[in-house]
């Protein structure tokens, strides 16, 4: 989706945070693939502080107040636990306000820059992949006891498989546009692992507080060492299992290649760094997972895969409405890679 390029009057809107002084110099970062986003510098007296500020794209969430609102539970939460810590936060309006609303409904929020950090957007080493997934435990341990009611659901059946699965089975019915024959071995193949849509969903397993996107790119470490990692990007933070983010990480962040590859031959799960993603998540989050929980841990990351498989199928059944597609049968091919991943694990 496209943004709208028209320029806003960054200092202006600055200017109704709660900032130590007027912005003297700001800059687009323009690696979000969402949201638009700027680093304002802030001048008091001889010190300048850097600030990050962004809007929510209202394409992607219609009703960006109720993110907002969930970010706002998080942070004041985690905050109140950890008082002092370095973690994100929002920065208020001089209205007492969380969060600007323009006329034209546009909603901004305003952050501290972590200064003396640093993002990885690939897992290479086991000890990465066992700071990753620690961190993504402890947020999710440190929301452990925050009602999930609290939250409102942004994305309705986001990590519901047998939605997912019930949608491909349709599209491959009507077939609309004539793709079956050449998808028709996968179809297949997803029908013989049905199973595995409803084994997380159906399992009685406590609705906690999930991130929903547990990409490494989504965590900042610090450079000094002692200091913990901060987990950012919480558009997508809902009521959801614990183990849709574990599996979603596993998927991800174990794949020897990632859901574009070309060719299928180069893609299976690592199992070091599967092995370090699940002892570094445990080291956290041990402490709130049910028993049942833990069981389940081994089967999370293949229901993820075979749910990513199923929304890209459907999307190439149905002729490519919701996936960006780069060149015809782009959608199919994610499919089988991912498809391909799931009978590594």
């Amino acid at each position: 989706m496209s943004r709208n390029r028209t320029s806003p009057p960054i200092s202006e809107i600055a200017a109704r945070f709660i900032l130590p002084g007027p912005v003297i110099a700001h800059e687009e970062i323009p690696t979000g693939l969402i949201n638009t986003t700027y680093a304002v510098t802030c001048r008091s007296g001889q010190t300048h502080t850097r600030f990050i500020l962004q809007s929510i794209n209202s394409a992607v969430f219609p009703e960006p107040w109720k993110v907002m609102e969930n970010i706002l539970h998080v942070t004041f939460h985690t905050g109140a636990k950890n008082h002092g810590a370095e973690q994100l936060c929002l920065i208020p309006l001089r209205s007492g306000m969380s969060w600007l609303t323009q006329p034209d409904g546009t909603i901004w929020r305003c952050y501290p820059y972590h200064e003396d950090t640093e993002t990885f957007v690939k897992i290479d080493s086991p000890d990465l992949a066992y700071r990753a997934a620690a961190a993504f435990g402890n947020f999710q341990a440190r929301l452990s006891d925050l009602d999930p009611t609290a939250l409102h659901e942004t994305i309705p059946y986001f990590h519901h498989t047998p939605t997912y699965f019930a949608k491909l089975l349709a599209a491959a019915e009507k077939n609309p546009v004539g793709r079956l024959e050449n998808a028709r071995a996968d179809v297949d193949f997803i029908l013989s692992q049905k199973h595995l849509t409803t084994l997380l969903v159906d399992a009685g397993l406590p609705i906690r507080i999930t991130h929903n996107d547990t990409k490494i790119s989504n965590i900042l470490f610090p450079t000094a060492p002692s200091l913990p990692p901060i987990v950012i990007d919480l558009d997508t933070v809902m009521p959801g299992l614990a183990l849709f983010d574990y599996g979603d990480l596993v998927r991800s962040a174990a794949s020897t290649a990632d859901e574009n590859e070309t060719d299928p031959e180069k893609i299976r799960l690592d199992p070091v760094l599967a092995a370090a993603l699940t002892e570094g998540y445990l080291s956290t989050a041990s402490v709130f997972l049910t028993p049942e929980e833990k069981a389940l841990l081994p089967s999370a990351p293949k229901v993820i895969a075979l749910e990513l498989a199923i929304r890209f199928l459907t999307d190439h059944l149905l002729g490519g409405v919701y996936f960006r597609s780069d060149y015809e049968g782009h959608n199919l091919a994610r499919a089988r890679n991912q498809l391909t991943l799931l009978r590594s694990m």
